[in-house]
């Protein structure tokens, strides 16, 4: 055997090995993000169906012009008021939503959300994948 046709022979292994390796990944990585996009999917349906009422009000108070920006809100009873605020924020009232602090909690469970609670009232900041989802046109069923 001579030594060109050994390094070819070797060359070409070489690139049909790492030819197929790229392509596995590459195709493996496109199936991972489908089926991770479809559970994301399936949670946001979910959760959805659980609390309606709440999804409805915090997609119509992102929605708005003034709130298109504002992330953070605070859970609380509509008789009661909030003092110094350090930014803008929305009230989601727990005596006219009564599911509102298991959406709270189930949004928080999935990252949706997160406890920056500063003194005795709930607080939460917002993280933009729940604004992205809340701002999506809604599918009639």
């Amino acid at each position: 055997m001579d030594v060109i046709s050994l390094s070819v022979g070797f060359l070409v292994g070489a690139l049909t090995g790492a030819t197929g390796n790229y392509l596995a990944d590459k195709y493996t990585d496109r199936r991972r993000d489908k089926k991770s996009e479809k559970e994301q999917q399936k949670l946001w349906v979910d959760i959805e169906n659980r609390f309606p009422s709440v999804i409805s009000e915090m997609r119509e108070a992102f929605r708005s012009n003034d709130g298109a920006y504002v992330r953070a809100f605070f859970v609380k009873k509509s008789t009661t008021s909030i003092g110094f605020l350090s930014e803008p924020c929305f009230e989601f009232h727990t005596d006219i939503y009564p599911e509102l602090n298991a959406a709270v909690l189930h949004l928080e469970r999935h990252g949706f959300i997160k406890d920056i609670t500063p003194g005795n009232c709930p607080m939460y900041r917002v993280h933009e994948e729940l604004i992205d989802w809340l701002q999506r046109p809604v599918k009639s069923k």
